[in-house]
């Protein structure tokens, strides 16, 4: 019984591994685009591109503040701070108080967001 547990629990973590792969995979593909085609306001999807950002730091177990997911999507703070209240009033993301410092808070997938993008990146994402 303690074999299939844990080879559940493998299945589990190389279902995790791949489809975090192919989440690092969509934000390499997307700096490409920007770097071949130029301006990301072009060709950007800054909701799309917070979402995969909080996705890849979620499986990594890193957390991510308010700030750094912003500058991950490089469009101007205040833009991007629009976008996350956007994606927090969707109830697709959440914000979270760093308990080590009230000044920074964490933001965070909604569960059910993280386990459709689990499911979607799992499939392969984006090509």
């Amino acid at each position: 019984m303690r074999d299939s547990a844990s080879d559940r629990s493998s299945s589990e973590q190389a279902r995790t591994d791949q489809a975090l792969a192919n989440a690092r995979r969509a934000v390499r593909r997307r700096l490409l685009r920007q770097q071949l085609f130029g301006s990301p306001e072009i060709l950007g999807e800054p909701a799309w591109d917070m979402l995969v950002e909080l996705f890849i730091h979620e499986c990594e177990d890193k957390p991510i503040s308010t700030g750094s997911l912003c500058g991950a999507v490089e469009r101007p703070l205040s833009s991007a701070m629009r976008v996350l209240q956007k994606l927090c009033d969707a109830e697709l993301i959440y914000r979270a108080e760093d308990p080590s410092d009230g000044r920074r808070q964490f933001v965070r997938l909604a569960p059910s967001v993280a386990h459709r993008l689990h499911a979607y990146f799992s499939e392969g994402g984006e090509t």
